[in-house]
């Protein structure tokens, strides 16, 4: 893959992950605790496969993006 490909990527799998992030919220108030804690893990467990399958493999085709993710993180607050 070449690295603006691994850019999008990466963008995309923090959009989806901070998408899934946000609707926690919503269960939250919708669902009751053991409802809300069974959809919670789900979600953890996404956001991880989320990481795992984009973003970590993105990064080793591409060192070189993890400090420009970071440090566009550190200015912005977010990878988009």
């Amino acid at each position: 893959m070449n690295v603006d490909l691994a850019r999008d990527m990466i963008k995309t799998a923090f959009r989806s992950s901070s998408e899934l992030q946000e609707f926690l919220g919503v269960l939250k108030q919708r669902c009751g605790p053991e409802e809300y804690k069974d959809y919670s893990r789900g979600i953890a467990t996404a956001i991880d496969a989320i990481g795992v399958a984009l973003i970590n493999k993105a990064l080793a085709a591409h060192p070189e993006l993890n400090a420009e993710v970071e440090a566009t993180i550190a200015r912005h607050g977010q990878y988009r």
